[in-house]
């Protein structure tokens, strides 16, 4: 017993040394996460006649130590202001455990927990004291007095609640997405009615196993910070990229592709470029909605104002192929921005030119507003060769795992501190894609640093920041590759904490949906290759 205090001890100090907190909390441990049946409908709520749901999760939560936690989701609710998340959080461990629940420093509240709507592309973060670093409103674990985390006691029932945003009324059920070793808990039906936040004192008797016990619960009010952030999504091809935050699609065109170097008139392939967009944005624009834009951008070679008039020249361009073909139904608003708006660097650190940054920026934009789809329904098309994006689903029903592992590597982000990482069955989520994922431990003397991330690594600069940055999706029959879904400064994923021998924790990150035809996609794994993962229903 000694031995594992002083380990626990060297642990923290190691990880105080070495470890940045940045708005996100780090959990670790996930073992082989219960099953839970039955599973829910495409909408979130139980089949007719069917028992219900029981959004149970198992993982590791802590920071400086890991221990076994299970999350049982009780509602989610449209209260008077506010969405309440109810939880229950009981520690399956076999000593007091103090748990690490909040994101960035903030160890005695629930920050961590967001709510992400897979069909409205939103996601909801907890209302907090203040500003972003603010404690969140809801339970805390406070000692009273001194600052510091309550422990959980074993086998101790700790019912949570936590305060988010309203919800807009078509969101049916949302997805909880824990930023610590926990997977994401789909399908969760949004319910109306729920009470109007009540301040709660801590429970006076001693925690006892198999019982509920109550902590503080502080309502919002004074000063309330609140943030529900547009997803943000990048999806490239050889040919052009597409992005999309909250309701506007972007597709970037290489110029390079559809024009001869300076020169506004198309070349012969671009027609084909061109015919494909306006495909896409007949299937997906909005006539109703603002007008699509279409705007020039060139780099920073040649004098400012014969770059701004050839990116004007070259948005008309662009924009008479695809009034040729979409029609009058749509508006139109040609622009040029010259080299005023780059997306890349033209130029290296060393001051070089940057010949891929250049062409990144030689590029002309259709923009447009996206058609609006119900939440309770299921949007599906058919396959078009070529399409790279799937449809707007309706949220996933419930699963506690999505299967057994189907590919396996060995990643090694320091020196003798090997991981292993499972690969688990990838699914889908209204708008996106889900990548699971179950990281052990391999090393048998001491632990993995959770900090830096040992899949922070990547070159793309969308993708800067993200703690799983070093996978990318990859369709071999577009050669189409998807990065990880953005939040603001942050992403739809959650961390990998720091892991004693053995131990293995659950990560996750969510990515842009390819096409509804696809059964499978390949893992891009930064330096270690491709694996074929199964996409299941």
């Amino acid at each position: 017993m000694g031995g594992c205090v002083r380990m626990r001890a060297l642990r923290a100090v190691a990880l105080l040394m070495t470890v940045t907190l940045a708005g996100a909390a780090c959990g670790s441990g996930d073992p082989p996460p219960e099953r839970v049946r039955p599973a829910a409908t495409r909408a979130g709520s139980p089949a007719p006649g069917a028992a219900p749901v029981a959004y149970t999760v198992r993982g590791m939560a802590g920071f400086y130590v890991a221990e076994p936690f299970r999350i049982d989701v009780k509602a989610v609710e449209r209260g008077p202001g506010v969405t309440v998340l109810r939880m229950e959080i009981t520690n399956t461990g076999g000593g007091d455990a103090r748990g690490h629940f909040g994101a960035g420093g903030s160890p005695s509240d629930f920050s961590a927990f967001r709510l992400l709507d897979p069909v409205g592309r939103k996601i909801y973060h907890t209302l907090r004291e203040n500003d972003w670093n603010g404690l969140a409103f809801g339970t805390r674990h406070t000692l009273a007095g001194t600052g510091f985390p309550e422990d959980f006691a074993p086998g101790v029932r700790y019912p949570a609640e936590v305060y988010f945003p309203p919800l807009p009324p078509e969101a049916r059920a949302v997805t909880v997405a824990p930023g610590m070793g926990f997977p994401p808990i789909t399908g969760v039906p949004v319910k109306d009615g729920g009470a109007a936040p009540v301040a709660r004192p801590r429970g006076t008797a001693e925690p006892k196993a198999g019982e509920a016990f109550q902590w503080p619960v502080v309502p919002p009010s004074g000063k309330v910070w609140s943030w529900a952030a547009d997803l943000t999504e990048l999806v490239e091809t050889p040919r052009k990229t597409t992005t999309q935050e909250g309701a506007t699609e972007t597709v970037g065109l290489r110029t390079d592709v559809l024009f001869a170097f300076d020169k506004a008139t198309l070349s012969p392939e671009a027609a084909a470029v061109l015919d494909e967009v306006a495909e896409e944005t007949r299937r997906r624009a909005d006539p109703a909605r603002p007008p699509i834009r279409i705007v020039g951008h060139t780099d920073d070679k040649g004098g400012d104002s014969y770059n701004l008039a050839l990116s004007l020249r070259r948005a008309q361009a662009v924009r008479g192929h695809l009034a040729a073909r979409l029609g009058t139904e749509y508006r139109y608003s040609p622009e040029g921005k010259g080299e005023t708006a780059p997306i890349a660097a033209n130029r290296r650190p060393d001051g070089s030119d940057n010949p891929e940054g250049r062409a990144r920026n030689r590029r002309v934009d259709v923009s447009y507003t996206i058609r609006r789809h119900g939440a309770g329904t299921t949007t599906t098309e058919p396959a078009v060769t070529g399409r790279i994006r799937g449809s707007t689903l309706g949220p996933a029903r419930f699963r506690a795992t999505p299967g057994a592992p189907v590919a396996s590597f060995d990643w090694a982000p320091v020196r003798e501190r090997e991981l292993r990482v499972d690969v688990l069955p990838f699914y889908r989520d209204g708008a996106y894609l889900v990548a699971c994922f179950d990281v052990t431990n391999k090393y048998g003397d001491g632990f993995s640093l959770a900090q830096p991330q040992p899949f922070a690594k990547g070159s793309h600069d969308f993708s800067n920041g993200a703690s799983l940055r070093a996978f990318t999706l990859l369709d071999p029959a577009t050669r189409a590759r998807y990065h990880p879904v953005k939040a603001g400064g942050s992403f739809v994923e959650n961390v990998v904490g720091a892991l004693d021998p053995g131990e293995t924790t659950r990560a996750y990150v969510y990515f842009p949906a390819p096409p509804d035809d696809r059964t499978s996609i390949d893992l891009d794994v930064a330096g270690l290759g491709r694996r074929t993962i199964p996409i299941v229903r």
